[in-house]
């Protein structure tokens, strides 16, 4: 069992790096006294959020929704799969979340559509799920497993 242990660790520390995010936008240059604004390059407002666009997440709470999102997915959708509970909850407080977190606000509203995103394609996202955290994986080992 303390093997298994060492290597859940190691999968939720490895889990970020294989799970990256697209990088942040950049930040718009400051503006100083001395140069007006209209001589910046962004000197236009942001546009705004897609429409539908959710809150912010930083990059751990984004994982532990995708996370969090696949699970109940594959819970819901998959009839030949079923995620472990226990190891989603490990895997998210290595991720320096507390699984409570999930189930109200904005981490929720976040998993939710991870999970409805995942539904566009049941198939493929039932066996990419079993690929991906299932037995042989090198991530989260058995977070998904046959029913």
């Amino acid at each position: 069992m303390r093997g298994f242990a060492a290597a859940l660790v190691g999968a939720c520390l490895a889990a970020p790096a294989a799970l990256a995010q697209a990088p942040e936008p950049s930040t718009p240059p400051s503006t100083s006294p001395s140069t007006p604004p209209s001589t910046l390059p962004s000197a236009q407002p942001p546009p705004p959020p897609a429409e539908g666009a959710g809150p912010q997440l930083d990059r751990n709470q984004a994982l532990a929704a995708k996370l969090a999102g696949l699970v109940g997915f594959v819970n819901v959708s998959c009839p030949e799969l079923r995620g472990e509970p226990d190891l989603l909850n490990a895997a998210v407080r290595r991720l320096g979340i507390e699984p409570e977190a999930l189930n109200t606000g904005t981490l929720h509203f976040a998993a939710t559509a991870y999970l409805e995103s995942y539904r566009k394609d049941v198939p493929a996202n039932c066996q990419r799920a079993l690929d991906t955290f299932g037995p042989a994986s090198t991530l989260v080992p058995n977070l998904v497993v046959r029913r």
